[in-house]
């Protein structure tokens, strides 16, 4: 069994024992926008597509390049079960590509918060901030994050939540098998290749949670850790996904030139 955390939950750059309320959050927001004022005031945002001045107070990407993201259609969805609701605005496609590869193959965590705040933006627009306690990033193995040396979920998520209002909850669930990488792999190898992959912790009961993840193809990643997560007594989980990957061909994700600017 996974052993419980002291401090699950990290909210405003700090952990706590429980998620904040009442003038705790308020609090950590205001210190947490204050800090982003100023350093908008000392590094002004730049697009990390085009380089052209980005969006106030600290949005490193500009109106032209964010307009040209490939929109989902129909980008919050019912299921599939256990997962309550799937939010996914983007397709997989010129240019939201370059910014997952650079972000996942080349380390450009920058792109981590460009991605997070598009993300939770949209979650917090759409209602879906306001179903959920928590944000929980996909977590990877300790061998995998080790030879990357981060996980693009928890960049993502880190942002994602900053920007809805809920707390980032990093030690919630653990990937205890180190599973082949899902890259190339159809639907049912992807999901034998999942099975029993994540332990949730027993703190995650009557958690309504919200699994981040860069790009869903499948669904497969989402679904076994929703399983993981219902088993161990969550009271409701949804998915959020920065874009969506048709599952053969083209579109689906792999190592490149991810590279930008």
């Amino acid at each position: 069994m996974l052993r419980a955390p002291a401090n699950p939950l990290r909210t405003g750059g700090r952990h706590v024992r429980s998620a904040p309320h009442g003038c705790q959050r308020t609090m950590s927001v205001r210190f947490g926008r204050g800090f982003e004022l100023l350093g908008a005031l000392l590094l002004p945002p730049r697009c990390v597509l085009c380089g052209d001045r980005g969006q106030r107070p600290c949005l490193d990407l500009c109106r032209a390049c964010e307009s040209s993201l490939p929109a989902a259609s129909g980008s919050l969805r019912v299921g599939p079960w256990p997962v309550a609701s799937s939010l996914v605005p983007f397709e997989y496609g010129y240019p939201l590509d370059h910014l997952v590869r650079a972000l996942k193959y080349n380390g450009q965590l920058a792109v981590g918060r460009v991605l997070g705040t598009l993300l939770g933006r949209r979650a917090a627009a759409c209602g879906a901030a306001g179903e959920i306690d928590v944000v929980l990033p996909v977590p990877l193995h300790p061998a995998r994050h080790a030879a990357r040396g981060f996980n693009q979920s928890a960049e993502i998520g880190r942002w994602a939540a900053r920007a809805a209002g809920r707390p980032l909850a990093l030690q919630l669930v653990a990937r205890h098998r180190d599973t082949p990488p899902q890259v190339g792999l159809d639907r049912a190898r992807r999901r034998a290749n999942l099975v029993a992959a994540f332990a949730a912790s027993p703190r995650v009961c009557g958690l309504r949670i919200a699994v981040v993840d860069d790009v869903t193809t499948t669904g497969s990643t989402l679904l076994s850790l929703a399983v993981a997560l219902r088993d161990a007594g969550a009271a409701r989980i949804d998915a959020w996904c920065v874009a969506t990957a048709a599952p053969r061909g083209g579109g689906e994700p792999s190592p490149g030139n991810g590279r930008i600017r």
